[in-house]
């Protein structure tokens, strides 16, 4: 399918994973990928689950670009206040808990191409980066979500980990001794009010059934989460000092200096500052 080519174009703000991005009238260009084809067809089926806040793809341009829909709204590339309302975290939670549901009966393939290879068990198809700089906001409430680039089936548990690592979040306080390098993401927020916020992200998210478990269907606990996220972030820690570029090979160093604490029981306060 080829989608006709309006005249100008309007370079867009980010593009870490996928690096020039434009709109061109209500749409969005970007260089295509190997999976893209299978990232449209999953795009297509979540919406027709109901889930109208993802943006409908419309195939490919002239140029080999790939068409999606461009959904108005700010999107948070810096720290903003309103990321720290108790509706916004509800919100998120909510969002990503309807993405994972509608993936769950997508029909997977031998011909689907993903990010990385899927991680067992493979219950839905994460999202792979639900943060911040992927959400778009209007008037202070979550709106649509972006990039989906890096999608791949894994474990539920497997995105909500580094939702919370973003959203709660889960990294050390500006006063905590931990060598994650100059300009290394920080908090205001301490551990006791860290927990109350991931207990409230969880249980926004809704009960889950357990694979293998016959009892009754409920929240992950905050444990449950927590013991997830230092291999969550010492994978992305791989991925990002395997990149040619700097800025990628400091969060590289980031992600391992917080999954460590994370592991020794920062979040908890176990540790020292």
């Amino acid at each position: 399918m080829t989608s006709p080519e309006p005249p100008s174009e309007l370079e867009l703000a980010g593009g870490n994973m996928n690096a020039a991005v434009v709109r061109v009238g209500d749409t969005v260009r970007r260089a295509a990928s190997p999976q893209t084809p299978t990232i449209h067809r999953l795009l297509d089926h979540v919406r027709a689950q109901g889930v109208g806040w993802v943006p409908a793809p419309h195939g490919f341009d002239h140029q080999g670009r790939e068409v999606l829909e461009f959904i108005p709204g700010d999107v948070a590339h810096s720290s903003s206040a309103f990321l720290d309302a108790d509706h916004v975290l509800d919100e998120v939670a909510v969002a990503l808990r309807e993405w994972h549901d509608a993936t769950a009966t997508f029909a997977r393939g031998p011909e689907d191409v993903w990010w990385e290879d899927p991680r067992e068990p493979a219950e839905v198809v994460c999202h792979g980066d639900f943060a911040p700089y992927n959400h778009v906001f209007r008037d202070g409430h979550l709106v649509g979500a972006i990039d989906f680039d890096v999608c791949t089936p894994a474990p539920r548990l497997w995105d909500l980990a580094y939702t919370a690592y973003r959203y709660i979040p889960l990294i050390p306080h500006v006063r905590d001794d931990v060598p994650d390098g100059d300009g290394a993401d920080r908090t205001h927020w301490e551990s006791g009010a860290k927990l109350t916020r991931l207990e409230r992200f969880l249980t926004a998210y809704g009960p889950v059934d357990r694979p293998g478990d016959t009892a009754t269907a409920r929240p992950y606990a905050s444990a449950e989460l927590l013991a997830q996220v230092p291999a969550r972030l010492f994978a992305l820690a791989d991925w990002s000092v395997a990149q040619g570029s700097p800025d990628l090979h400091r969060h590289g160093a980031m992600y391992r200096a917080h999954g460590q604490w994370i592991r020794d029981g920062g979040v908890l306060g176990v540790t020292d500052r």
